[in-house]
């Protein structure tokens, strides 16, 4: 029974090869899906660090603008202090003379 029926299998096999274009479809198909693996493998390990570190680039860069307006705005109040102060002072020298 077994016999007969790997019989039928082999003689049918014989009687109807593959098709080229079923050949030519599974070829396509294996590189159409390598394709897209290289794709994902290289998208997932060049292109996503490379958006990950500008993206803490543009922070860095954003924290330090923020630093220096900072800085700026400290600056601005000593100098503005210091006139005060010096204005005072020409005042009491004007005073006692």
């Amino acid at each position: 029974m077994i016999e007969e029926d790997i019989e039928k299998i082999e003689i049918k096999s014989i009687k109807v090869p593959r098709k080229q274009s079923v050949v030519i479809n599974n070829f396509f198909t294996i590189i159409t899906i390598a394709i897209i693996s290289i794709v994902i493998i290289w998208y997932v390990n060049y292109i996503l660090p490379q958006q990950k570190q500008a993206q803490e680039r543009l922070q860095m860069a954003i924290k330090h603008q923020q630093y220096l307006e900072a800085k700026k705005q400290q600056r601005e109040a000593q100098i503005e202090l210091s006139h005060k102060l010096h204005k005072k002072y020409k005042e009491k020298q004007n005073a006692t003379k």
